[in-house]
């Protein structure tokens, strides 16, 4: 019967050994499955954030060529308003810009530097009049005045 026994025990050992490994087998089958369904959610992820990376960087950029084409329009302005200085015939004795700004000291009679007024409250929408100072020196008129960017 010892003999018997230790059939049986060997025997049950054996097979508690077979289902320990085919639990075994089939854990690992589920951590395999589990680790690439981890790895195509890392991947769709991945894919996500390049698209918003490219979405943003495309945003950045269009800000970056908007800006660059708002101060090439103040340039262009700021150079119609410098060739209308010599059409009112007033005389540009100092000019200072910057990017939202633009400082004119002019010399002048009366009625140049109105008409001159008129076309700047007039015809450049973008710029607005922020400063405006008038000295009177013999028979001249000094004139200054601070323009500043509305779209900025």
């Amino acid at each position: 019967m010892i003999i018997n026994q230790k059939k049986i025990f060997k025997i049950s050992l054996i097979f508690l050994l077979l289902f320990l490994l085919l639990s075994q087998g089939l854990k690992s089958r589920e951590i395999i499955k589990e680790k690439e369904i981890m790895q195509y959610k890392i991947s769709e992820q991945k894919q996500q954030n390049n698209n918003l990376k490219n979405e943003y960087s495309t945003k950045i950029s269009m800000r970056n060529s908007e800006s660059d084409n708002q101060l090439i329009n103040i340039k262009e302005k700021t150079a119609a308003i410098l060739a209308k200085v010599q059409k009112y015939d007033l005389i540009l004795i100092d000019f200072s810009s910057t990017e939202t700004e633009l400082n004119l000291n002019l010399e002048g009679n009366f009625h140049s530097i109105l008409n001159f007024v008129y076309y700047l409250e007039n015809s450049i929408e973008s710029l607005k009049i922020i400063e405006f100072k008038i000295k009177k020196n013999k028979d001249t008129l000094f004139f200054f005045v601070k323009l500043k960017n509305e779209l900025i």
